[in-house]
C-alpha cells in the first residue's frame, strides 16, 4: 500500500470509493469543479492498494479574515475510507491516519476546519489532533411570522446576470469589518462556490435601491421543497435590517415557501436583530478545526468568532 498524493488518472477510483462508501454519486462535474477548478486550489491524498485507491483526503484551500488580518486554511472534504480497510480505521496505524497526515505535512496551512459527524468529531480530537467540536447555532422562521415588507424604493431581483463581480467585491469589501471571522467571499469565491457549482441549484437574490441600483444586500438562497435556506447574505451597513428581511421574507412567500433556515453565530450583531425578528434557534451539526505550529489564530478564538453559513457546509 502506498500513500500519495492524488495524481492525473485517480478521479475514476476515487468517485468510485465515493459511490462505495457513501452510496450516492460524485458526479465528474462535481470532481472537476471541486479538484481542478477551486478558485484557490485543492488537494488530495489517496491510499493506493496495488493500484486501488482504498483511502482518500480531500481539502479545499480557503482564505480567512478578521479585522485585516488573513489567515490560511484547508477546508477538509471527501474524508473516506474502503469498508474493507476499516479494521484500523482510527487506530494509530490507520490507514486514514497515515493519509491525512501526509495530506498535513504535504500542504502547509494555519488549521483544517470542518463539519463532521459528532461520532467522528470525537475520534478525530482522539487521533488527529483536532479540538474538541462545538454545535452550529441555526436559526429558523415559520411563515406564521413572517413580516412581509415592500417599499417602492427598494427593488429585489434574482439571476446571476443581475449582479457582477465588481458589485460583489465592493459590498464584501464595505462589509467585511463587520464579520468577527469568516472565510474571505469575495466574487472569486462566491462565482466558484454557488453559480458555478454543478451540484445545487443556487440562486442569487439582490436588493437595491430602485433609481441609483447600487446593491444594498444580496443572498445565496437554495429552496428545498417549502423551506428556504439562506447560504450566505450580505448587507451594507447603513441599510435596515428589517427591511431586508422584510423584503426577502416577503419573496420567499411568493415562491410559497414556509421556513426561512440560516445559520448565525451568537455572538454577531446580526443575532440579537434575528431574535427580535422572532426567529428561533436550534442545535446544528458539529465543527471543529486542527491547529498548527505557527498559526496566528487560537483554537479558541476560531470556535468563538468563526461566523459560519450554511453555504460554507452546503456547497462543499
Amino acid at each position: 500500500m502506498r500513500i500519495r498524493p492524488a495524481r492525473e488518472g485517480d478521479e475514476e477510483g476515487i468517485r468510485e470509493l465515493f459511490r462505495v462508501c457513501f452510496g450516492k454519486e460524485l458526479s465528474y462535474e462535481e470532481w472537476l469543479w471541486k479538484y481542478k477548478s477551486s478558485y484557490l486550489e485543492s488537494k488530495s491524498f489517496v491510499a493506493d492498494d496495488d493500484g486501488k485507491i482504498i483511502a482518500h483526503y480531500g481539502g479545499i484551500k480557503m482564505h480567512f479574515y478578521s479585522k485585516g488580518e488573513f489567515f490560511n486554511a484547508y477546508q477538509g472534504c471527501d474524508v473516506m475510507t474502503h469498508p474493507m480497510y476499516r479494521a484500523k480505521f482510527f487506530t494509530k496505524k490507520g490507514v486514514i491516519i497515515k493519509t491525512a497526515e501526509a495530506f498535513y505535512a504535504a500542504n502547509p496551512m494555519e488549521f483544517i476546519f470542518g463539519f463532521p459527524s459528532e461520532r467522528h468529531a470525537k475520534l478525530m480530537e482522539l487521533q488527529l489532533k483536532w479540538e474538541k467540536h462545538r454545535f452550529i447555532n441555526i436559526m429558523k422562521k415559520g411563515t406564521e411570522n413572517f413580516r412581509p415588507y415592500r417599499n417602492p424604493l427598494l427593488k429585489i431581483e434574482t439571476g446571476w446576470n443581475r449582479t457582477g463581480p465588481m458589485e460583489i467585491d465592493n459590498l464584501w469589501m464595505k462589509t467585511r469589518d463587520s464579520y468577527l471571522l469568516s472565510i474571505e467571499k469575495g466574487s472569486k469565491y462566491i462565482l466558484w462556490r454557488y453559480r458555478d457549482n454543478p451540484k445545487g441549484k443556487y440562486e442569487i437574490w439582490r436588493l437595491s435601491g430602485i433609481f441609483k441600483r447600487e446593491l444594498k444586500a444580496y443572498a445565496i438562497v437554495k429552496i428545498d421543497k417549502d423551506e428556504l435556506f439562506i447560504l450566505d447574505f450580505f448587507i451594507l451597513r447603513n441599510t435596515d435590517f428589517r427591511k431586508v428581511f422584510g423584503c426577502l421574507e416577503d419573496f420567499a412567500l411568493r415562491r410559497k415557501v414556509k421556513t426561512i433556515v440560516l445559520w448565525v453565530n451568537p455572538l454577531e450583531e446580526i443575532y440579537q436583530k434575528l431574535k427580535n425578528l422572532r426567529y428561533k434557534e436550534e442545535k446544528g451539526i458539529p465543527y471543529t478545526l486542527r491547529i498548527f505550529e505557527g498559526s496566528k489564530l487560537s483554537a479558541r478564538f476560531f470556535l468563538d468568532q468563526y461566523c459560519f453559513r450554511i453555504g460554507d457546509y452546503d456547497a462543499a
